[in-house]
């Protein structure tokens, strides 16, 4: 099989072919893709790659009959990587997907990964365990509402009106917020849409909270992506959103707006 699409199939669904000839073609392209670039292999940028083919080795024998086989036909980096590869299982050191706080994308990414190796659940329930977490524009927009300031009436109808324009909804005479979703997906579809939401917000979000914001949107974007070509995900995702928690589960089963399919 060709090298670049045996990487594709890999890196996006190893549980459906566990073949450790796919996985070593995989690795072929992964040392194309990177030995051209200055500081190969690059380890940082190809993290989760490189965990996913950790994982591959621990879980699948023929993978890793596969790899230590091509050992002695790959260059001295490259065969150093794969070695690497081979024996991080057995360190220590080596991270478990599902034991990692979730701070980031980076850390959905790793989940993906693990999802993509194992076919299993657990990597998609702690994903979907993000959409539970406070929703911090609500927080925000809830304080600003409640604010009585002397001046700048015209100014705050101004910003509702605005507001109400992208989809999220307030009354400034009852000082409530109408839009029942999450507003944190909310702003991220916003923004998703190339509207710069976050400059027009009355308040300024600490960068904490939008990190929070974006891992929270790229958790449903992915979710929802991931949704459409993997039945496990649709099943986890069905079931998933009636449970109590955050309101983001809501929006779990509805459709993604279209684009490029789901790549570490």
């Amino acid at each position: 099989m060709e090298s670049s699409l045996a990487f594709e199939q890999v890196t996006s669904a190893f549980y459906r072919h566990k073949d450790g000839e796919l996985a070593a073609a995989a690795f072929r392209h992964l040392v194309d893709m990177t030995q051209g670039g200055p500081g190969w292999p690059q380890e940082a940028r190809f993290a989760n790659i490189i965990y996913l083919f950790c994982r591959i080795a621990q879980t699948c024998g023929s993978a890793r009959d596969a790899f230590e086989a091509m050992v002695p036909s790959l260059d001295d980096r490259a065969a150093t990587l794969l070695r690497r590869i081979l024996e991080a299982p057995s360190d220590p050191s080596f991270p478990n997907a599902l034991e990692i706080s979730i701070a980031s994308p980076a850390e959905l990414d790793l989940l993906w990964a693990e999802f993509f190796v194992t076919g299993s659940r657990e990597p998609i329930l702690h994903i979907i365990s993000t959409l539970d977490w406070d929703d911090r524009v609500r927080h925000h927009l809830t304080a600003w509402l409640r604010e009585h300031p002397l001046f700048g009436g015209s100014k705050r109808r101004e910003t509702a009106a605005l507001l109400e324009s992208v989809g999220i909804v307030v009354d400034l005479g009852s000082k409530a917020i109408l839009t029942a979703e999450d507003l944190d997906c909310v702003c991220y579809s916003i923004a998703e849409r190339k509207f710069p939401i976050f400059k027009h917000l009355p308040f300024t979000m600490p960068t904490e909270d939008i990190l929070a914001l974006g891992t929270k949107g790229s958790a449903l974007w992915s979710l929802r992506l991931n949704s459409t070509v993997h039945e496990a995900v649709e099943i986890v995702c069905e079931s998933e959103r009636g449970r109590p928690g955050g309101r983001a589960r809501l929006r779990l089963t509805e459709a993604q707006t279209k684009g490029p399919p789901f790549a570490l």
